[in-house]
């Protein structure tokens, strides 16, 4: 983000989308380099998503199929056995969360994950 620009009206122009195919190898490249769990292979339920900043990438996102049994979650959410079948297709896990360098400044972290639950949701 340039200097003369406040963080609030560039923080507006931040933008979540899908990461196309031909991105896919670069993607994985900066998410192995950069993230400390390294890169994670594209199996079964995943999608992966990149945020950017007038063209720019600024971070990346990758989230995956809920875990089929997770006591601490049913136990939150209220479920029983019974009651999660047909219902863990609403739940996301954010397998990865990647802010790429240079881009360590206040509120993008949060505007990203915000504007990615909205893009989930609508998706």
């Amino acid at each position: 983000m340039e200097a003369t620009e406040s963080t609030s009206e560039a923080l507006q122009e931040i933008r979540v989308r899908p990461v196309e195919p031909g991105e896919e190898a670069r993607y994985q490249e900066q998410m192995a380099r950069h993230h400390y769990l390294g890169a994670l292979p594209k199996i079964g339920e995943t999608a992966w998503y990149v945020a950017t900043w007038r063209e720019q990438w600024v971070a990346q996102l990758n989230l995956s199929a809920a875990a089929l049994q997770c006591g601490v979650r049913d136990r939150w959410i209220g479920w029983g056995f019974r009651s999660q079948d047909g219902r863990l297709n609403r739940i996301a896990t954010n397998s990865r969360f990647l802010l790429l360098p240079g881009w360590n400044q206040p509120d993008i972290g949060s505007r990203v994950l915000s504007l990615t639950e909205r893009r989930v949701a609508g998706d």
